[in-house]
C-alpha cells in the first residue's frame, strides 16, 4: 500500500503519463488506419525478432532430440513476422479475423455462464447483457471483414489508450487531494 506521500508524488507522474497516453489514444481514433499500419508493424517486427531469436536459442538445444521442433516453431514465427513486414495489410487482416473471433467466442460464452448463474448470483443479466455486446461487436466486425482490417485494430487500440489515459489522469488527480 502506498503511503499518502508516496502517492502525491506519483501525482505528476500520473498526469504525464495520463496526457501521453490519452493523446495517444485520441490521435488512433482520428486516424485508425494509421494506428492499424504502426501497431501491425510492431507486431511484425516483434515476431520477426523473436522467431530470429528463438533460432538462435534453439541451437542450444541440440543435446536434445527436439531441438529441429523448436527451431522449426521460432523458424515459423520468424517468416510470419517477415511476411507482415513486407505485406503490412495481410497482417491488419488477420489480427482482425483473430479479433473477430475473440469477440464471438467471448459473446457467446459469457452469454452461457450468464444464463447458467441466472437464478443463483444476483446481476446475472449483465453478464448476458455483456456477452450480447461482445458477440455484436464481433459480428459487425465481420459483417464488413476484410474492409475493417483497415481500422478496427488502430481503433481499438486508441481506445485503450484513451481510457488508460484517463485513468491514469483521474489517479493523478486523486493522488493530488
Amino acid at each position: 500500500m502506498l503511503s499518502p506521500t508516496a502517492l502525491s508524488r506519483s501525482a505528476r507522474s500520473f498526469r504525464t503519463v495520463g496526457i501521453v497516453f490519452a493523446g495517444l489514444g485520441v490521435l488512433a481514433i482520428l486516424i485508425p488506419a494509421a494506428a492499424t499500419v504502426i501497431v501491425e508493424q510492431l507486431v511484425a517486427w516483434l515476431m520477426l525478432f523473436w522467431g530470429v531469436a528463438g533460432l538462435l536459442f534453439a541451437r542450444s538445444f541440440k543435446a536434445f532430440s527436439e531441438w529441429k521442433i523448436v527451431a522449426a516453431g521460432f523458424a515459423v514465427v520468424a517468416l510470419i513476422g517477415l511476411f507482415f513486414v513486407v505485406y503490412p495489410g495481410t497482417g491488419a487482416a488477420v489480427m482482425t479475423a483473430i479479433l473477430i473471433a475473440v469477440f464471438l467466442m467471448e459473446g457467446i460464452l459469457s452469454i452461457l455462464l450468464g444464463l447458467r448463474t441466472s437464478g443463483q448470483v444476483a446481476h446475472w443479466q449483465w453478464v448476458v447483457a455483456s456477452g450480447a455486446c461482445s458477440f455484436i461487436l464481433g459480428a459487425v466486425i465481420l459483417s464488413q471483414w476484410p474492409q475493417t482490417a483497415n481500422w478496427v485494430v488502430g481503433f481499438l487500440v486508441g481506445l485503450n489508450f484513451l481510457s488508460t489515459g484517463l485513468a491514469m489522469l483521474l489517479l493523478s488527480r486523486a493522488a493530488r487531494g
